[in-house]
């Protein structure tokens, strides 16, 4: 009896079976996506009530962004978000001088001296990018007598100079600490 009943289940159910695979196909509705590529276009709808975003607001945005990652010392997104931003603005020397900064951290000294020289030919009298190129050249071991840190001082002015420190007094500014001044977003910490 039970072999009978598999054997009438089987016959019952195996055709229904094939029914259903071959029914798709007698139809047309056998496949619900074709096989065909299809060209897709997606474009923006412009909105007139909405204002395009400030250049100059995106770029503070970036570095703003860009600062933090330094501070949580993830330096592969510092430097996704520093080179949009240089991309968006190409010679704001805050970015410029981040990238040299982050390329020190990563001890890639040839990338943050070229952004280091091109944050000077932006702004020439940049204190922060010069002490910035002088922390970089102690870290390769340069002496303070180096020509590489005594090119990388701006000009000064003489009301900006500091006032002059007798010869037996201890000069606090000599100390390598201070001497490693740096953007106020952007703090120096030793690995």
């Amino acid at each position: 009896m039970r072999r009978f009943l598999l054997t009438a289940c089987c016959c019952l159910v195996l055709p229904a079976l094939g029914g259903c695979s071959i029914w798709g196909r007698l139809t047309g509705q056998g496949q619900l996506a074709s096989r065909a590529p299809m060209d897709v276009r997606i474009r923006a709808v412009p909105n007139p009530d909405l204002a395009p975003p400030d250049p100059a607001a995106v770029v503070n945005r970036l570095y703003a962004r860009a600062a933090d990652a330094i501070r949580a010392r993830d330096y592969a997104l510092a430097l996704d978000l520093l080179q949009v931003a240089a991309a968006r603005a190409p010679g704001d020397v805050r970015v410029l001088n981040a990238q040299g900064v982050v390329y020190d951290e990563l001890g890639r000294f040839d990338l943050s001296g070229r952004y280091y020289a091109r944050a000077l030919q932006a702004d020439p009298n940049s204190a922060i990018v010069a002490h910035n190129i002088a922390y970089s050249a102690r870290l390769r071991g340069l002496k303070a007598s180096s020509p590489t840190l005594q090119a990388a001082t701006p000009p000064l002015a003489p009301a900006a100079g500091p006032a002059p420190v007798p010869a037996g007094a201890s000069n606090p500014a000599a100390s390598p600490d201070s001497a490693a001044v740096t953007s106020p977003t952007l703090p120096r910490t030793k690995a």
